[in-house]
């Protein structure tokens, strides 16, 4: 059954499904919550429950394999269910918005939150780490040997979110990739894989998302190789 839930800014039209573990990526540095997203629907082959809509939103459809699609969609597949946005939801959406999601959740009596973010770093050191909205869910990424951000903002949906689904006592994660820049990061986004897996039991191959990150690391080898053949022109002081 589609069930609306709605409030100034938005609407989820969403089907219900309980108990179920949330995950929600959305663009940012690396476009890594996106590059996730689509990979997970496809491994764990999910069917879309759902559209999040809002005045607010830009005036845009999603086009995959020729078919126009939501650009904020819901899926869902085995007790997993996705929110995935395929553009930056505007700032003065983002606090209703997420307590839209997070009422769904209370509603739904999912079990938990985890959301995709990164920061971009001049060096990786950690291939992700993560951050949690309750000392219990921390500990237990402890014991998992997740690496653990100690400081910094969390900015956007995710920071809302964590601090939103605290107040419903809903554990919630961020795992959070380093990317160098803006510009698409698969590599970063296999290594949240890795992470997400660990803490769910997931199986999610991120192989794919490696094979693509050599592809453009081969790319990038190669153009470099060729600028340094190319004859520099001289320097005027």
């Amino acid at each position: 059954m589609i069930v609306e839930t709605t409030t100034e800014c938005c609407k989820i039209v969403s089907e219900d499904i309980e108990d179920a573990i949330v995950l929600e990526g959305s663009p940012g540095a690396g476009l890594i919550g996106n590059i996730i997203g689509w990979l997970l629907v496809d491994a764990l082959k999910m069917r879309e429950i759902g559209y999040i809509e809002s005045k607010y939103f830009p005036p845009l459809a999603v086009l995959y394999n020729g078919l126009a699609l939501h650009p904020f969609r819901i899926y869902e597949s085995e007790g997993i269910v996705l929110f995935l946005s395929d553009f930056i939801v505007p700032q003065n959406v983002v606090f209703d918005m997420t307590n839209s999601i997070v009422d769904w959740m209370d509603k739904n009596n999912s079990k938990e939150l985890i959301t995709f973010n990164s920061a971009i770093v001049r060096e990786k050191t950690n291939p992700a780490s993560a951050v949690a909205n309750s000392k219990d869910k921390l500990d237990a990424l402890k014991e998992q040997n997740i690496p653990i951000l100690p400081m910094g903002n969390l900015n956007g949906i995710s920071g809302t979110l964590l601090t939103q689904t605290a107040i419903k006592n809903i554990p919630a994660t961020c795992i959070l990739a380093e990317t160098l820049s803006q510009y698409p990061d698969p590599r970063a986004a296999a290594d949240v894989v890795q992470t997400l897996n660990n803490i769910t039991g997931l199986e999610v191959d991120n192989g794919p998302l490696i094979k693509e990150a050599e592809g453009i690391e081969s790319r990038l080898q190669k153009l470099a190789e060729e600028v340094k053949k190319e004859p520099q022109p001289p320097i005027y002081m």
